[in-house]
């Protein structure tokens, strides 16, 4: 890639990550209306037309062959209704810090996963990086020495949400050579939105029959509708398209900090000297984890066929 490329990747990752990280503090703000699942919902069909109209409106909508049917089906059960039912019940069940911790592995085993199954290429340094960023995201979540209490089914259920992450970034890898991202979040969302249809009615349509109707509850929904699973998730994509998956997926590793960056602000929420230390290891561990040697060649899985923009 050039250096215009680098940059451009790097830019939308990094706001995908920002979004995600403010996720949280709008995750919060929804759930005082709606339930776990509802929200998810609404999510997703919010997204969805934002998502086609602008697919539609660039031309870059494409049809999907019959036999990547399967990979889209398969994509949409990992990300969002696997992820998103395991985050969000295993909640119930843990602290926030051992959920975030649990969370934050993800990286790490992407790249096992993908140098196991995908023969991603990856050195010394850049598993460095990784353990670098991770003992910041740890710095992070344990500043405020929260309980750690926790059950075996809460770590079960968060444990869903990350085996579903790396699913998702590896069936991504399967298609995103033949799909645009644009065609890729819309597919996906459509699906996922099917999917959660039917959990609605059985479980949460009580709660929402009896809410309170107003903008005011449904301005955090279209914040995470527009932000977190429209912009965040095709910035994501095409960072997984031109990094490969271990390098764009450590990037996950700012989005606890993002989150208390942004619950300082929003939530008044303390940021302690740890946190500030543990920030300094994520962007040092991410740098890091993205340096290219002199002796590394272009990758064949990084070819680039469709361009986003």
């Amino acid at each position: 890639m050039s250096n215009r490329e680098h940059r451009s990747t790097y830019f939308f990752l990094t706001l995908a990550m920002i979004f995600w990280g403010l996720s949280f503090v709008w995750y919060k703000q929804a759930l005082v209306h709606f339930g776990p699942i509802s929200l998810v919902f609404f999510r997703l069909l919010i997204s969805l037309p934002l998502i086609a109209v602008v697919s539609l409106s660039m031309g870059r909508l494409k049809k999907v062959f019959k036999a990547d049917i399967p990979y889209f089906l398969l994509l949409a059960f990992f990300e969002p209704l696997a992820y998103f039912l395991g985050e969000s019940f295993g909640m119930l069940y843990l602290s926030s810090t051992v959920a975030s911790v649990i969370i934050a592995t993800i990286p790490l085993f992407t790249s096992l996963v993908a140098f196991w199954f995908l023969k991603e290429k990856l050195f010394l340094h850049n598993y460095m990086g990784m353990l670098v960023s991770f003992a910041g995201v740890l710095f992070v979540v344990f500043s405020d020495r929260a309980s750690l209490a926790a059950t075996w089914k809460g770590i079960l259920l968060i444990s869903v949400a990350v085996v579903s992450a790396i699913g998702y970034g590896m069936v991504i890898k399967r298609i995103a050579g033949r799909y645009n991202s644009l065609t890729i979040v819309t597919i996906q969302n459509l699906i996922g939105a099917i999917y959660f249809l039917p959990l609605v009615f059985l479980f949460e349509l009580k709660k929402l029959t009896a809410a309170n109707w107003s903008f005011q509850m449904l301005l955090p929904v279209l914040y995470l509708s527009v932000f977190a699973s429209t912009i965040a998730y095709v910035g994501f994509i095409q960072g997984v398209r031109k990094l490969g998956i271990s390098k764009a997926s450590i990037f996950a590793n700012f989005i606890p900090v993002f989150t208390a960056i942004f619950a300082f602000i929003i939530l008044k929420e303390k940021v302690s000297f740890y946190k500030i230390i543990g920030i300094v290891f994520v962007i040092a561990g991410l740098i890091m984890s993205q340096a290219v040697r002199k002796d590394e060649h272009k990758k064949p899985e990084e070819i680039i066929i469709d361009e986003l923009y």
